[in-house]
């Protein structure tokens, strides 16, 4: 439950940064994403229109990444929460009756990144709140910055995310 949550036990966690690394993308990661989003543009598609453009390999769509939700190998099933995600999946533990909702996201790109790109994610939790909602309760508001970087420790791309939790009604 959202109410559950103090943000006063948290600040010392404001700045701190964990890293991920996520792997290589794959053309089949960025075919299949492509066309689950419905974007038919040869860039995901077609190596040889992406090389032709100057990239070295097929464009990841540049929502892909952000949509990473699992950022490590994963969690057995007992462990995981009843909305099917990890428990430490954020910066705090959530209590497990919380439900969790996106409060939106801010994407700004410095590259595309291509197949074949080994992804690293550098996550730092900027700020943790609660506002008090007529309908919902207490909700808590997690401010999250992920910064995403190829193998070569290019930036691509930044995420800037809120994550709301709230109690279950």
């Amino acid at each position: 439950m959202s109410s559950q949550i103090s943000p006063a036990d948290h600040e010392e966690e404001i700045g701190s940064t964990n890293e991920y690394n996520i792997g290589v993308v794959t053309r089949r990661d960025a075919r299949r994403y492509a066309r689950a989003v419905g974007d038919d543009n040869p860039l995901f598609h077609d190596v040889e229109y992406a090389q032709s453009c100057g990239y070295d390999d097929l464009v990841v769509p540049p929502n892909f990444l952000p949509a990473i939700i699992e950022r490590t190998e994963g969690r057995k099933a007992e462990q995981l929460r009843e909305d099917g995600l990890d428990p430490y999946l954020y910066p705090i533990e959530l209590p497990k009756d919380a439900i969790l909702m996106g409060g939106g996201q801010e994407l700004t790109f410095d590259e595309y990144a291509t197949a074949g790109s080994e992804i690293s994610i550098h996550e730092t939790l900027t700020d943790i709140y609660q506002r008090e909602s007529e309908a919902m309760g207490t909700l808590t508001f997690m401010e999250l910055e992920s910064e995403y970087y190829s193998g070569r420790g290019t930036h691509v791309a930044t995420c800037d995310e809120t994550v709301i939790v709230g109690d279950r009604q």
